[in-house]
C-alpha cells in the first residue's frame, strides 16, 4: 500500500513552550525538516504534502509538495493538505515535531495502519496524537488539541501498537521532551542546531 503523508508545520513561530532561548525558532524548523526527511525516506510514502507558511521549513528539499497554511489552526492546515489528495488514497497526518523519527519506524506504523480503516498513534504521554491515518483520505477524522488521543478513539480511529520508545511517539514541546529525543537519536537538522546552541549536549 502506498501512502500520502500530510505534515502540518507552523515553523519558526511554533514551539512556544520550548525553553531553548534564541535557539527555539531554529529548533522548531529543524524538528520539521527532520520529520520531513524521515517521511521522504520511507518506502511506502508516495506523496508528501507539507502545509506551512514558513519557507525555511521546505527550503532546498526535493520530493515534496507545499501547500500554504491557512493559519486557522491545526485542523484547518490538515484539511488544506488533504484537499489536494485523491479522496480514495490512503493518507496519514504526521505532526512536524518528531526529530527522532526514523523511516523504519514510520514504515512499520504505516504497515499497521493499512490493516485498519482509521487509526492513530498516541504520543509518549498517551494523551496526544502524533500520527493519524485512514485507508481513504475522505475517512480521516482529525480532532487534534488537548486530549486528542481519546477524541480520535471516539471518532473511530484504532490505536496502533507502536512501542513507547519509538521516535514516532516523541513529539517535542518542552526541553524535557528534547532530551528524550536526543537520547533516542535526532536527525541531522536538529543535531546541527543543538551543536551550535550547545543544548542537550
Amino acid at each position: 500500500m502506498l501512502w500520502s503523508i500530510v505534515i502540518p508545520v507552523k515553523g519558526s513561530i511554533g514551539k512556544s513552550r520550548l525553553d531553548a532561548g534564541d535557539a527555539r525558532a531554529a529548533l522548531a524548523v529543524a524538528f520539521a525538516r527532520d520529520t520531513i526527511a524521515a517521511a521522504r525516506a520511507t518506502a511506502s510514502v508516495d506523496r508528501l504534502v507539507v502545509v506551512t507558511c514558513d519557507a525555511q521549513v521546505t527550503e532546498g528539499l526535493a520530493g515534496i509538495e507545499v501547500v500554504d497554511d491557512p493559519s486557522a489552526g491545526l485542523r484547518s492546515a490538515i484539511l488544506a493538505g488533504t484537499a489536494v489528495l485523491d479522496p480514495a488514497a490512503p493518507v496519514a497526518v504526521v505532526l512536524g515535531d518528531l526529530p527522532a523519527l526514523t523511516p523504519a519506524e514510520l514504515e512499520a506504523a504505516l504497515e499497521l495502519a493499512g490493516r485498519e480503516a482509521r487509526s492513530y498513534v498516541p504520543d509518549a504521554l498517551t494523551t496526544g496524537t502524533t500520527l493519524l491515518a485512514a485507508r481513504r483520505a475522505d475517512a480521516l477524522r482529525p480532532h487534534f488539541g488537548p486530549g486528542s488521543a481519546e477524541l480520535h478513539r471516539r471518532a473511530g480511529h484504532v490505536e496502533l501498537p507502536v512501542a513507547s520508545e519509538s521516535g514516532l511517539r516523541v513529539d517535542v514541546d518542552e526541553l524535557a521532551d528534547l532530551h528524550i529525543a536526543v537520547d533516542l537519536g535526532v536527525g541531522e537538522y536538529t543535531r546541527a542546531v543543538l551543536r551550535d546552541a550547545a543544548i542537550a549536549a
